[in-house]
């Protein structure tokens, strides 16, 4: 179906998408609807922690720009576009039967699992999930990573008062917040073994590779024969996965000054570092 009337969309195969935070202090509403607004994606995949639900007993910040993001979803709907969900941590209200028996698994016409496995262009079998069920972490000790996440949110402020001080248009708010939990979430993958398991859980399901979010790390990285994705996240990285229809894979980047836009090729020194991490 046609896009909306005044409206120049690019037209994608499928985005990816994760960790937006909706209604937490620090999300960026606004940079994913801009950049939501300018595509029209046949596939549109929200792997987790699209709602931050932990927000709701520590000042729920739902503002305007956050219905607006879910207009724009429901809009994509009505013009086609398949949207699917995997819960995260975050948002694992989601995951309750009670809470989704009577939409049958759909909300407004976006379907809702824990993962799901999509086919690329080029013939691959990739499995989407937000991730957090893999990370041991986040399985065995919730608590400390609910207490991460209050310690976190004083340095994102801070971070946000020097970026403006700065006067960075074309940087995240976040960027410094970025590079800090990169670090702290390599150790995490580290202890938890987190993508060596998301893979694994990949090839029993006879996939190629896997596309997650949580950690807030965005990047590509080979493993042998499989290929794992992430997403990164649109609080501190603003990035998304796309794939192009010749089957494609690059990370968008919303601020032009943290990175671009990167493909498999350029992400060289990544794996690299990755690959140190991971074992």
């Amino acid at each position: 179906m046609p896009a909306p009337q005044g409206r120049v969309h690019r037209h994608i195969r499928a985005a990816f998408v994760s960790d937006l935070h909706l209604g937490a202090r620090h999300s960026q509403p606004e940079a994913f609807l801009a950049w939501l607004e300018t595509v029209q994606p046949d596939s549109l995949y929200l792997v987790g922690d699209i709602i931050d639900g932990w927000q709701l007993r520590r000042g729920f910040r739902w503002s305007p720009v956050c219905s607006d993001v879910l207009t724009r979803l429901s809009e994509l709907v009505r013009h086609g576009t398949r949207v699917f969900y995997t819960p995260g941590n975050h948002d694992s209200f989601l995951r309750s039967d009670n809470f989704v028996r009577s939409l049958s698994r759909q909300l407004y016409g976006i379907q809702i699992a824990d993962e799901f496995h999509c086919e690329t262009a080029d013939g691959r079998r990739l499995m989407v999930t937000h991730g957090d069920l893999f990370d041991s972490v986040e399985t065995g000790a919730q608590w400390l990573s609910k207490l991460t996440s209050v310690v976190y949110d004083p340095l994102l402020g801070t971070n946000r008062l020097i970026s403006r001080i700065r006067c960075r248009a074309d940087r995240s708010p976040y960027a410094m917040c970025a590079r800090i939990k990169r670090r702290v979430k390599q150790m995490v993958r580290f202890i938890s073994h987190y993508e060596e398991r998301l893979l694994h859980h990949a090839q029993q399901h006879d996939c190629d590779g896997v596309i997650c979010g949580h950690v807030h790390t965005p990047s590509i990285v080979r493993r042998g024969a499989l290929t794992y994705y992430n997403t990164g996240d649109w609080v501190e990285n603003c990035t998304a996965l796309v794939e192009s229809h010749d089957g494609g894979f690059s990370l968008e980047y919303y601020y032009s000054g943290d990175r671009g836009s990167a493909d498999l090729p350029a992400l060289a020194d990544e794996m690299a570092d990755d690959a140190l991490c991971s074992h």
